[in-house]
């Protein structure tokens, strides 16, 4: 028992370290893609990918935030009062405005660091790089299940 625990615990250790794997190595190719399609000076990308990683994480925590007042709203529906939807509908649009409100802001400081014109380039760059690695993605199938454990 205690040796079929211990495959189970490797296995499941094995997945998670290729799932973050898998991510920085995603993360790798975006900073390569999103570099070399700007042609950024290595000042620039210096100064440019701190502001822009401020960025990404404000835009994910404000999306993770909306998305929890999506779900509670559509998962309570049916026992909130008016009073209370009105409430959430309200902190959604919020979140919306808040989003436009970094998307402006943190162009400005992109556009300081690398120029206007590289600025709108990196909202279409951003688009697709995620089309082109959904397309890789696609075109080499779905990963291999993992392997059973040999008895």
């Amino acid at each position: 028992m205690k040796k079929q625990l211990l495959i189970v615990f490797v296995l499941l250790a094995s997945m998670t370290f290729a799932q973050d794997s898998r991510k920085e190595k995603i993360e790798q190719l975006k900073i390569a893609f999103i570099t070399k399609e700007l042609d950024l000076s290595t000042d620039q990308a210096e100064k440019f990918w701190p502001v822009y990683n401020e960025m990404t994480a404000k835009m994910k925590d404000n999306r993770k935030a909306r998305k929890q007042l999506n779900e509670d709203l559509k998962t309570n529906f049916e026992t909130l009062s008016e009073n209370d939807i009105k409430t959430k509908v309200n902190a959604v649009l919020d979140k919306e405005i808040e989003e436009a409100e970094l998307k402006k802001e943190y162009n400005k400081k992109i556009a300081d660091i690398i120029g206007y014109k590289k600025a709108v380039k990196l909202l279409s760059l951003e688009q697709r790089f995620k089309r082109e690695l959904l397309n890789r993605m696609n075109q080499q199938g779905p990963p291999p299940p993992p392997r059973s454990p040999q008895k």
